[in-house]
């Protein structure tokens, strides 16, 4: 079954002290890339929660965005801030002026963040793991609808090769009805393309079983449709017939058609 690695997870969380909402989403990449906005945890948690992403998502650009809301977020330090309120006064006083008060909450000691506890962590990561599975069930769905898609171009690719198979038989019967003598022998070996016909239903083969396959692989496929690529080539250079030129052609087409597609899957 195809996974594709565009998706988006989303859950919340809220009670009276708590509030916490959690984006999800992946798009196509080579490798597992995350990106975190918005939030402040602490070390451990959000190395497992890379961990954890990581294992299910196995590949893609990911963007995290999680916002917590607790009424124990910060702690605000009342005696620092009488002590730096009476000295503001002291100033004031002494020469005449009006100090901006705003000032005061940018210094880090009036208020500091506390970081969240053992609980609050727990709830932060159940909603991600509430999200992660919404994202992947988008994953799923939009894997289905590349793998009708992807079954269209392999469906086309094997018509193709078959109609190039057909062609060739009837020239090479056509060669040695016409007159059996060496030279007619050398020409159909030149011409010969069984072998690469042969290669590339093989390759279309490999494609059709890795799609069912649990441990399907984008790279794998990618590189078979590499060398269908090549078989084909070697059909165009080999075989100077429209007819066969045509069916070549478009069986290069299937195959990167493919390839695009192959960007999308995990």
């Amino acid at each position: 079954m195809l996974v594709s690695m565009t998706g988006f997870g989303s859950s919340s969380y809220e009670d009276s002290s708590l509030s916490i909402n959690i984006e999800l989403k992946s798009f196509n990449s080579r490798y597992f890339e995350l990106n975190t906005k918005s939030f402040d945890l602490s070390g451990p948690l959000e190395y497992k929660i890379r961990n954890y992403l990581k294992k299910q998502l196995l590949r893609g650009s990911v963007t995290l965005f999680i916002k917590v809301d607790s009424k124990d977020t910060f702690k605000f330090n009342s005696q620092k801030t009488s002590s730096v309120l009476k000295a503001y006064k002291e100033i004031e006083k002494k020469y005449d002026i009006d100090l901006n008060y705003s000032q005061l909450l940018r210094n880090n000691d009036i208020l500091s963040y506390v970081p969240h506890n053992n609980s609050i962590q727990k709830k932060i990561f159940s909603s991600l793991k509430i999200a992660t599975k919404e994202l992947i069930d988008m994953r799923n769905k939009e894997g289905a609808v590349i793998e009708k898609e992807f079954n269209g171009y392999l469906d086309t690719a094997k018509k193709d090769l078959l109609k190039i198979e057909k062609i060739q038989e009837k020239v090479h019967a056509s060669k040695i009805n016409l007159k059996s003598n060496n030279d007619v022998i050398d020409e159909i070996e030149k011409i010969d393309i069984s072998e690469e016909i042969d290669r590339i239903n093989s390759h279309l083969s490999q494609i059709s079983q890795s799609i069912k396959s649990k441990q399907l692989s984008g790279k794998k496929i990618n590189f078979i449709l590499q060398e269908i690529n090549r078989e084909s080539n070697t059909i165009l250079s080999k075989f100077l017939d429209k007819r066969v030129s045509k069916h070549a052609i478009s069986l290069k087409m299937q195959a990167e058609k493919l390839r695009e597609q192959i960007g999308n899957i995990l």
